[in-house]
């Protein structure tokens, strides 16, 4: 995972922690949807905003969950540059991705999505896809960082929904509307980096499809 720290990180196989519902009630503003049905070109079209993105080794126009999807080889990634409004600062955020995977990483994982690094001033928020197949939430803010690993192994080749969720008492991983969370306070998020999917700058790549991603934040 890139870091010396010590947190605390809830590890579910199988069942466990479940809750109902999602703590926060005001409806959240839908900031960035990326449906990735591009057939060509090197643009991820934003279907919501001016957050477009730009393809680096992505393969276009693959079978999706909606539509078609993008192909990830293990060295692809779309990067989408920071605005204000991607930021969630101390507000709710969610995170959302489909996914299409038969393999699982090694070590130590394969990022979905991400906004800022452990050690970015201003925090980071972030999906992966962990060597035990499972997704995974990671947030760190002001306060402090939390990470949430849980839910059922995803490398069935079949399509899954991912979510991730900050509010301001918990992170949640909702994986095919099952919730998993865990109690945290990690205060306000707010960086100046891009939105990497499908990789940590530099490595972590994924190895798969993906498909529908979006960023919802109130």
């Amino acid at each position: 995972m890139h870091r010396a720290r010590v947190v605390t990180i809830a590890v579910v196989l199988g069942v466990g922690m479940l809750e109902s519902s999602d703590p926060a009630h005001a409806a959240p503003t839908l900031v960035a949807r990326w449906k990735m049905d591009e057939t060509s070109g090197n643009v991820m079209r934003d279907a919501v905003g001016s957050h477009d993105g730009s393809l680096h080794s992505v393969v276009v126009g693959r079978p999706g969950f909606k539509g078609t999807a993008y192909g990830f080889g293990g060295s692809g990634y779309v990067s989408v540059p920071s605005t204000g409004d991607l930021n969630p600062g101390s507000a709710n955020i969610t995170i959302s991705m489909h996914l299409n995977a038969t393999g699982v990483p090694s070590s130590p994982d394969w990022d979905l999505i991400r906004k800022g690094l452990y050690e970015t001033s201003g925090g980071e928020f972030k999906m992966e896809y962990q060597p035990s197949g499972q997704a995974s939430c990671g947030f760190k803010g002001s306060a402090g960082y939390s990470e949430l690993i849980a839910g059922p192994a995803l490398n069935d080749g079949k399509w899954h929904v991912v979510r991730c969720v900050k509010t301001s008492s918990s992170i949640q991983l909702i994986v095919d509307g099952r919730t998993f969370s865990q109690s945290a306070s990690v205060g306000s998020i707010a960086n100046s980096e891009s939105v990497v999917i499908g990789a940590r700058p530099g490595s972590d790549f994924y190895n798969g499809l993906l498909d529908q991603a979006s960023i919802h934040i109130g």
